[in-house]
């Protein structure tokens, strides 16, 4: 398995890795109807552009073995008020045919890594609260979770609850 910067080539597979996890994860965090309207070719285009730029503000990593996409992470500029040389973690989605294998946390380890030798001083994440598998691959690549939560209701037009994890780097 190895992990590489994405490139544009590979936003089709991102998006269908992302619609795919999202369905097999977020069932009981998100209504079914949200979920089953999720279209793997959506913004395809947008994101191959982004692909095609990466910069600190935006960059993504995928997981690769024989020549199979396995899985993505997301670091970037935080969308939230946070402390200066500061990341967030966008996003973590691995194919569900290779989820309890190791690649989650791999991919995070990496994101870790790059985020540190960019400057950055701590990477920080949104996880759905209650999605115990994801909670413990954070607390497993050592971040912490902390007392700060958020609810919105932006993404699916129900609340979604989330909680701080956090990482000194």
């Amino acid at each position: 398995m190895s992990i590489r910067l994405a490139t544009p080539t590979d936003a089709s597979a991102i998006g269908q890795i992302r619609v795919d996890a999202w369905r097999a994860a977020y069932q009981p965090f998100m209504p079914l109807e949200y979920l089953e309207s999720l279209d793997p070719s959506a913004n395809l285009d947008s994101l191959a552009e982004r692909l095609s730029k990466p910069t600190k503000e935006f960059m993504v990593f995928v997981a690769e073995d024989k020549g199979n996409t396995l899985g993505f992470s997301i670091i970037g500029a935080p969308r939230y008020l946070t402390q200066e040389l500061t990341v967030e973690l966008w996003a973590l989605n691995v194919s569900p045919a290779y989820w309890r294998q190791g690649f989650g946390r791999k991919l995070v380890d990496h994101s870790v890594a790059e985020s540190s030798c960019l400057g950055f001083s701590r990477i920080e994440l949104w996880c759905i609260q209650g999605n115990s598998p994801a909670e413990a691959t954070y607390a497993g690549c050592g971040f912490t979770r902390t007392d700060i939560k958020r609810t919105s209701s932006a993404l699916t037009g129900h609340p979604l609850n989330e909680v701080l994890f956090s990482k000194m780097l």
